[in-house]
């Protein structure tokens, strides 16, 4: 049996055994480069205790470690889309673990904050080399679904991180959690070093995919001069903006909910921790059937898609403030984690219906050699709103206490989903611009004269 084609991802089955590897490595390695996103979370308050800082200083922290790394993301999209992807993807793995494990011998706030921004910039690095290697091994029909499978191995790992530090930090101390989430990726790094090949650029438009497998080149590289194209892309540009205020609120909640629950609810770090898993199992959940119940809307009518990602996104606000305002009983118990992390579950589900969505309609509206840039510049315009997440909570939080900081961040979601509908009318039209385009360079790869530049 070919379980790819059993989770609706058979055009993999197209490529070569070698390529086929690299795909189930870069899930892999995902899941445990990912687990280190969140893993402080659970000891922030360990961590403060032993450096002697605020929320100010590891909101900071967190902040830096995703700004910065977004940053330098834009030089690795444009490495993506000129360079071998499979190389770049060694590299940012080991940009992104070493530093990770030695978080773990971190002597002082500086070294952890060093450290932390270096794994940053690893795991950002990854981020536009995967977007690019997804958009060719998946036409549209199946990029949303295989955007859904990516996030959700992706959220088992930041859900991972979390375990790892709930469980090991108040036991071991906080520093062993980082040195355990990096270790297994220096393995699979061997793996896709040995076994792992690389699929040709075009190999995933469905216009030039069986002259791409067959031998022919798709040619066109990006150019510094093409970034202006992807600003003229209406629909890039309102992925965008969408993308920030929604990304505060994932940068504060996840970063702060368990010392949330530990300061105002009396809970312990175990008790935030299994709460927190039980949300994160909603985000994967939600990623994944989001992803595969959006690739049937956009299949059926492009216009469906956008609009399932705003209703849902405002209605997933309810269920979270409800679990955020839940009251606790003086001396939490496990029964008193149920009622807010059946609605907690319910709202970080829903929300995160509209993530893989909004990957794959990157995809289908910028060319091959377009992605690894458009996926940068969306890692960063949405690191803008995650890494000053962290650092607006602990200012609200320092300014006022947590609670407000938590329940103030939710309300961020409100205009991210708003802005969804105003996709109703560009997607339908640049999608079906990129089509055209992509006819014609079919028409020159086969007289063998295709640059497949511009759009």
């Amino acid at each position: 049996m070919r379980i790819f084609s059993s989770l609706g991802l058979d055009e993999i089955y197209s490529f070569k055994k070698s390529i086929r590897w690299t795909f189930i490595i870069l899930m892999c390695m995902s899941v445990i480069l990912l687990a280190d996103q969140n893993v402080m979370s659970p000891n922030i308050q360990a961590i403060e205790n032993e450096f002697q800082i605020t929320d100010r200083e590891i909101g900071l922290v967190g902040s830096a470690f995703t700004l910065v790394a977004a940053i330098i993301t834009l030089l690795w999209g444009y490495l993506s889309d000129k360079f071998s992807r499979k190389w770049l993807l060694v590299a940012a793995i080991l940009v992104g673990e070493i530093p990770c494990f030695l978080t773990g011998f971190a002597r002082n706030y500086t070294e952890l904050l060093t450290l932390r921004i270096l794994t940053g910039i690893g795991i950002g690095g990854m981020v536009p080399v995967t977007f690019s290697l997804l958009g060719d091994l998946f036409t549209e029909k199946q990029r949303a679904t295989a955007q859904a499978w990516y996030q959700a191995v992706t959220a088992v790992g930041t859900l991972l991180g979390m375990i790892v530090a709930g469980f090991l930090g108040p036991a071991l101390g906080w520093r062993i959690p980082f040195m355990v989430v990096s270790a297994p990726n220096f393995l699979f790094l061997l793996g896709l070093v040995l076994f792992g090949g690389e699929p040709k650029r075009g190999g995933g438009e469905q216009e030039i995919k069986d002259l791409v497998l067959s031998g022919k080149e798709y040619k066109s590289r990006l150019r510094v001069k093409d970034y202006i194209n992807l600003v003229k892309t209406p629909s890039n540009i309102w992925l965008f903006i969408q993308g920030i205020p929604g990304t505060v609120a994932w940068g504060i909640l996840p970063f702060y909910i368990i010392t949330f629950y530990q300061r105002h609810k009396g809970f312990s770090v175990e008790l935030g921790t299994i709460l927190m898993l039980v949300l994160g199992i909603g985000v994967i959940l939600g990623k994944l059937f989001g992803g595969i119940i959006g690739n049937k809307l956009y299949n059926k009518d492009k216009r469906l898609l956008p609009i399932f990602n705003g209703v849902t996104t405002l209605l997933g606000i309810i269920p979270l403030m409800i679990t955020l305002s839940w009251p606790a009983p003086q001396n939490p118990t496990f029964s008193s984690l149920i009622p807010p992390a059946v609605f907690g579950f319910l709202g970080a589900a829903i929300i995160a219906i509209a993530g893989p969505n909004v990957q794959a309609m990157l995809m289908n509206v910028n060319p091959p050699e377009y992605r690894g840039a458009i996926s940068s510049i969306f890692n960063l315009t949405d690191s803008i709103g995650a890494g000053f997440g962290p650092y607006i909570g602990g200012l609200l939080s320092t300014a006022r206490d947590l609670d407000f900081a938590m329940k103030t961040s939710t309300l961020f979601w409100i205009p991210c989903g708003l802005l969804f509908f105003v996709l109703i009318k560009y997607l339908p039209q640049d999608t079906e611009k990129l089509r055209r385009k992509m006819s014609a360079v079919r028409q020159e790869m086969e007289k063998g004269t295709s640059s497949g530049a511009g759009l």
